[in-house]
This record gives C-alpha cells, structure tokens and sequence, in this order.
C-alpha cells in the first residue's frame, strides 16, 4: 500500500496491488518478503505496527517471513525500535503484541515479554497469563504513551517473584518492586528519555497501591504516589482491575470510585 504513487499524466500508478490490499485491509510485503525484510529489518516491526494502526490483518507469506527473520531486529538500533513500539503500544489494537509474540518479534526486542506470556497466575483474581493480562490492559486504557507503556509493563517482575501456596494459588509477593525495576531498565535500553523512564516507573511502583476510600487516606496516597501521576495512576487501577477475573468485581470498583472521589474533594 506505500508502492502506489501519482502523476498528472498517468493519474494512480499501482504496479503491486495496493489499491487491492487497501481495500481488502491486507499488509503485505512487494515481492517477496524475505527479500523485502533482509533489505531492513525494521519492515518486520512496521507490518505489525501498521496492522495495529489501521486494524488490517498481515498477508500469510508475509506474517510467515516475519517468524524466519524476526531474530534480524537485533541489528536495528533501540532508538527505531523504540519509535515503533510505542505506535505499536497507542495504536487503536494493541492486542497486536499477540502477533509480535507469536511471530517471535518480542523474543528479540522485549525477552522478558515472552516470560510473562508464559507465566501462568492460578489465583481467583485472574484468568490470563501474566502477558496476556497486560495487553489486554492496554486494551482498557486511553491510548496516552505512558499510560500504555505502564500497562504494558506493571506485572513484567511477576515470573521473578512467582510463588505457589500449599493450596495451589499462586502468589506475587513484591512484584510492584521488581517490575518498576525492570521496566525502568528495559525503557533505559530502549533509549526513552528519563521523564518517561520516571512516570512509567512511579506508575508501576504503586499500580497496586490500595488506599482505603477516605479523606485521610487518599491524602497520604497523593503524598506517596504524587499530585502529578495520581490521576493517571486511578486509571491505570481501573484497567488493571477491568483485565482481572470477575472476582470480586463490584467490590474493587466501588473502592476505586470511592478513592477517586475522595481525591476530586481533596483537589477541590
């Protein structure tokens, strides 16, 4: 779809199909993928970016080429790869990070994803894999770079921390912790400038912070967490809880709703 060009003689020059693909909403590589992707690698995280974006599906042979040469993005410098994510994180589908697992992109670029999309939780208040509970997060959030970058990563130290119960439930004893840590040393690899590093890493540092819905309460909570992130720290609460089981549910909404206005009055 980027090989069409025009011309006031000629009108529409599409030599590849692009109108084709454009209103079939396919990605597909011109020619032969492996081809196109041995050129630059980074076209293999562009094709799921723009699937995410614009909502098309990727062109079987060229979703297959993404799974061959995946491992060539290790070549690409963190500063591109960086720019793609995050369109690829506050694109309209994020779930998109499913094809960039399946297809072995995030072994590459994020290893500590693919831990997490195999970690299990075997615990009343969920029902995914850790990875799978922080896309779908990114689902129930607005598509604001760090909130986006936060859900993506506020559980990333819980296969670190992972313990299992004599009764068989699992549990993730400071992984708030670990993963502000860790998500703070991914974003510093990646090149992310330090306001981001430091909002996504206070943001994931508290997201399981639990003030009781009262004055005092919710005072010491903006004292700790702080006056400028706790806004969008009560969002990041509420899609964390709207990609849990429905365990408790009502209970944990009506707490959340009871905080926030708690804080709007403290605002006031």
């Amino acid at each position: 779809v980027n090989a069409m060009a025009y011309n006031e003689k000629d009108g529409l020059v599409d030599l590849f199909g692009g109108q084709k693909d454009m209103e079939e909403k396919v990605i597909r590589c011109v020619g032969d993928p492996l081809e196109r992707f041995t050129e630059d690698a980074l076209r293999i995280l562009r094709a799921v970016r723009f699937a995410a974006q614009l909502g098309f599906s990727i062109e079987e042979r060229t979703r297959e080429a993404i799974g061959i040469l995946a491992g060539n993005l290790e070549h690409i410098s963190a500063e591109r790869i960086q720019a793609e994510l995050v369109k690829l994180a506050v694109s309209p589908h994020p779930e998109e990070f499913y094809t960039a697992c399946e297809t072995g992109i995030t072994r590459v670029i994020l290893p500590e994803f693919d831990e997490a999309m195999e970690t299990p939780q075997n615990n009343p208040h969920h029902c995914y894999t850790v990875g799978r509970h922080m896309i779908e997060s990114m689902r129930q959030i607005e598509p604001d770079k760090v909130l986006r970058l936060t859900m993506l990563f506020h559980d990333i130290g819980k296969p670190v921390v992972r313990s299992t119960g004599e009764d068989g439930v699992d549990h993730f004893f400071g992984h708030a912790d670990v993963s502000a840590q860790m998500a703070h040393d991914i974003l510093k690899r990646l090149k992310f400038d330090n306001d981001t590093i430091s909002k996504v890493s206070r943001l994931i540092k508290y997201h399981d912070d639990r003030p009781m819905s009262e004055m005092r309460s919710v005072r010491r909570a903006v004292n700790r967490i702080g006056e400028d992130l706790f806004p969008m720290y009560l969002e990041v609460q509420e899609a964390d809880m709207l990609a849990q089981s429905e365990y408790r549910r009502e209970e944990k909404s009506a707490r959340l709703k009871g905080v926030a206005e708690c804080y709007h009055n403290v605002v006031e």
